[in-house]
């Protein structure tokens, strides 16, 4: 495996508490809300139903951080295509919620369910740009195995992260 940025110590101790924010399995009428925390934060724009779709894959691989209202305020998208491992396709936190433990209390519960799912590794891609996200994954132990070029629909470059459960 080819490493191009070292990896930082995992965090430890329990989940942040995260106040007035609980977590859930996706629901399809979560589409509209996901989808422009995807737009704003991912700068990705993606058909409806794709989310329905891979939330049939496996479910419990689709978090959902909700507000007192049930209204998404974050959520991870993870599948499991390859066998022993975990995938995040998708992870973001309205702008508006960020750096209120969130997005560590869904990445920690995503390892909990890979766990439990025998997944021995997680992988993900990140834009190569975003700097905020690269250092977050690190914290948690992943490490840059590839350069992708091109990868994102607007061209731009984006690294594969992976890391052992």
């Amino acid at each position: 495996m080819r490493c191009i940025a070292d990896t930082a110590p995992r965090p430890g101790g329990s989940l942040p508490v995260v106040p007035a924010v609980r977590l859930r399995e996706f629901r399809p009428r979560d589409v509209p809300v996901v989808a422009d925390i995807v737009a704003d934060a991912l700068h990705e724009h993606y058909d409806a139903s794709l989310y329905v779709s891979l939330s049939q894959q496996w479910p419990q691989g689709f978090l959902v951080a909700v507000s007192p209202l049930d209204r998404p305020v974050g959520f991870l998208l993870g599948v499991n295509q390859v066998e022993f491992e975990g995938r995040i396709l998708m992870f973001a936190v309205d702008r508006d919620h960020r750096t209120q433990g969130i997005g560590s209390a869904l990445m920690e519960t995503f390892f909990e369910r890979s766990r439990g799912r025998r997944l021995r590794r997680v992988t993900l891609e990140v834009r190569v740009s975003n700097a905020t996200a690269i250092r977050f994954y690190t914290r948690y132990g992943f490490g840059v195995t590839d350069l992708l070029r091109g990868y994102y629909s607007d061209g731009e470059n984006g690294y594969q992260m992976a890391r052992d459960l």
